[in-house]
């Protein structure tokens, strides 16, 4: 009778309160659930690593159901931020995901649509032919109804045997007829995924001098990197410039120009011969070499060998002249720190060091850059 009872409305809030904990916790326990979904059936392509982004959406699930730190915050975002859940990033990260998968499908549905145009048109052959035989098998057909109807058993049987001879003839033809099909849809196929092949090579050559262009170096230098960071194996790269290039369009023309640059092209071809060793265009004047399992030394002798065989270039030009050319090389070893940027900028600072110096020489970057 004394005792403090508990209003109806209290106890009301209270059940409200507890029934939207559950609900937020719900909520976020199906979020996490849906991102650890999307990385066991993510698509794979070259633009993501597939482990890497599992291992991310998982940090994601994480963060969204215990609040621990949001991938790639530091130390001073995990302090500032701590309890809290960055909305944000995470919808960036649904986004950046969606966008790329997106892209891969219209890849994939893009090199297929050949392949489905060559299956459609022999289909569409085998089909024609199948009325020719089809119309075989009704008169015969006929032929048999009639005489079932007429009561002729001797000639039904004839007929019969007829038939099933037929039949088989037809059935045999057929079978040889779609063998060869299958057979010419096998060649076309082959020759449907070569030219793909050669597209892509095509799309990654540069037109002038037949090597690497810029973005097949891309991805070998991002793939190199990945390379190192899994193996820490030692990795060089080196810029190549032709000196005073200018000079030589403006004095000899770009047909000279461009045989030049064809000749340089090929130069360094023929001192870079294992299979690992990359050489590309970057683009007018400027070479890139990418050079695994290779420390400073080796680089550095193989780069002397480079200036030493395109001071040997004679270089027919217009009036029988003869231009000589020679290169600046930057020199970078890659450092575990380094990533694609980095290591790319130490092989620049070193190339404008040789061309500081006074160019035909090769130069690592300086401390002091």
């Amino acid at each position: 009778m004394f005792g403090k009872t508990q209003k109806p409305s209290e106890s009301k809030t209270t059940a409200d309160a507890d029934g939207e904990d559950v609900a937020g916790d719900m909520a976020l326990d199906t979020l996490a659930g849906f991102l650890r979904s999307m990385a066991e059936f993510a698509l794979e392509h070259d633009a993501m690593d597939l482990a890497t982004f599992r291992t991310t959406a998982e940090a994601w699930a994480k963060h969204v159901t215990i609040a621990t730190p949001a991938p790639g915050a530091g130390a001073e975002d995990s302090k500032t931020h701590k309890g809290r859940r960055e909305w944000e990033g995470l919808r960036r990260f649904v986004r950046e995901y969606c966008q790329l998968s997106a892209k891969r499908v219209v890849e994939v549905s893009t090199d297929l649509r050949q392949v489905i145009w060559v299956f459609i048109r022999n289909i569409s052959q085998a089909f024609a032919e199948d009325v020719e035989v089809h119309g075989k098998v009704r008169f015969q057909l006929g032929r048999l109804e009639s005489l079932v109807e007429a009561n002729a058993t001797a000639e039904l049987k004839r007929e019969v045997l007829g038939t099933v001879s037929m039949l088989k003839e037809l059935l045999e033809e057929r079978s040889q007829r779609q063998n060869k099909q299958m057979q010419s849809l096998g060649a076309q196929v082959r020759t449907l995924g070569h030219e793909l092949e050669s597209a892509r090579k095509e799309s990654e050559t540069d037109p002038l001098t037949r090597i690497s262009n810029r973005k097949a170096f891309d991805e070998y230098l991002a793939r190199s990197v990945e390379v190192h960071k899994a193996f820490s194996n030692s990795m060089s790269m080196l810029i190549v410039d032709i000196d005073h290039f200018k000079t030589v369009n403006d004095s000899y023309g770009h047909v000279t120009g461009d045989d030049v640059l064809c000749q340089v092209a090929d130069a360094l071809v023929k001192v870079f011969l294992r299979k690992n060793d990359f050489v590309s265009r970057l683009g007018g004047d400027e070479f890139a070499i990418i050079l695994r399992d290779t420390g400073e030394g080796d680089a550095r002798v193989l780069a002397e060998r480079v200036l030493g065989r395109i001071r040997a270039l004679r270089v027919p030009a217009p009036n029988e002249q003869i231009v000589e050319v020679t290169v600046s090389i930057g020199l970078a070893t890659m450092a575990e720190a380094d990533d694609e940027k980095t290591w790319f900028a130490q092989a620049d600072r070193g190339l404008y060091a040789a061309k500081a110096e006074g160019r035909d020489r090769v130069a690592i970057k300086p401390s002091s850059l």
